[in-house]
């Protein structure tokens, strides 16, 4: 069969077949990353991000507790980088669980919490219930901080749950259908060489639809950190951002050359 004609004939099919992959691939990837927590843990707790977020939780948060005269000369107001990151795990899992209200403010609050006690207890200060009293006076304010600078993010991450439910059951429709139409063209070309040239043509057309839905999903999000978060933790998003583009483009390459390969290994038999 003339290459040409086949491409006629299953032009439409191909096009399906490319849109259903697009959709199986990037929602993949998004589940593996944005929406994997583990993932997230990783890339937020990289060094730079580290010191990004504990200069912002000492300069928003950490004052409020100096403010409190027993423990303003207490080094323990401010936090380390091994803080920090316990504090992100503590707040990725909040983010990633069932409960939709955020309170990483008071996992902030409740690890300066640990060390104003730790170290008062060191210098003979009794002031234990003081703390306390201080820590839990400021929790509501120390959310309402971080709410105000996280700005629209969070009202899309206290929907995780939901958005990996819909992911899930729109991938498993776009598998069905992909499955059914490749069953279909199958059977349509009568070759299993033609079949693999064009899954290959499939494979380099969805990796175009990729890049094009890549660069229309990462610059809206770089206009909407820009525009609505707080200095220091845009920065963080931006090297998250950064970091998970990085793994869709490799994800996209290697999808774009395994399908070069194999639509360059059967033209042959194109005829």
């Amino acid at each position: 069969m003339n290459e040409s004609l086949s491409y006629n004939r299953h032009g439409f099919t191909l096009v399906l077949l490319s849109i259903c992959l697009m959709v199986i691939v990037f929602l993949g990837i998004t589940l593996s990353t944005v929406l994997n927590s583990n993932y997230v843990k990783k890339v937020v707790s990289s060094e730079t991000n580290v010191t990004l977020i504990k200069n912002y939780t000492n300069q928003r948060l950490g004052r409020l507790v100096n403010s409190y005269s027993a423990s303003s000369n207490l080094s323990a107001v401010n936090l380390t980088n091994s803080d920090v990151k316990k504090i992100i795990n503590t707040s990725v899992d909040e983010v990633y669980g069932d409960d939709s209200k955020l309170t990483i403010g008071s996992a902030i609050l409740a690890t300066i919490s640990l060390k104003l006690k730790k170290e008062a207890n060191q210098y003979g200060l009794n002031i234990n219930s003081e703390i306390d009293q201080v820590i839990n006076s400021n929790q509501d304010i120390m959310n309402q901080i971080v709410d105000n600078d996280l700005g629209p993010i969070e009202q899309v991450i206290e929907q995780v749950q939901t958005i990996k439910k819909l992911i899930k059951i729109i991938m498993v429709v776009a598998a069905v259908i992909f499955v059914l139409l490749a069953v279909r063209l199958r059977i349509k070309v009568h070759s299993n060489m033609l079949f693999f040239h064009h899954l290959g043509t499939v494979g380099i057309c969805t990796s175009i639809l990729l890049a094009l839905l890549l660069g229309a999903t990462y610059y809206p999000l770089q206009d909407l950190i820009v525009s609505n978060i707080d200095y220091n933790i845009r920065d963080v998003l931006y090297n998250v951002l950064n970091g998970i583009l990085l793994s869709y483009i490799s994800i996209i390459f290697m999808v774009f050359i395994v399908s070069l390969v194999d639509w360059g290994s059967t033209t042959k038999y194109k005829y």
